[in-house]
């Protein structure tokens, strides 16, 4: 993903994810820069189900950027 600032993704991210649990593993994903490992493991996810939410929302997010 291209380099945006963490207060611009935090916007888009809030402005476009619904779901709280999505919204922080974003947040994780995005912001912190988390691993998927790093994050099925704090939100108890496989590292696959981690992966497939960041990519089902990661061309949404950066078209609104």
């Amino acid at each position: 993903m291209p380099d945006y600032s963490n207060s611009e993704m935090r916007r888009v991210i809030d402005e476009y994810v619904r779901n709280p649990r999505y919204r922080s593993l974003l947040y994780l994903r995005y912001c912190e820069g988390a691993t998927y490992d790093e994050i099925a493991e704090r939100i108890n996810y496989s590292p696959q189900h981690v992966k497939h939410i960041c990519r089902t929302y990661r061309d949404k997010l950066i078209s609104h950027l």
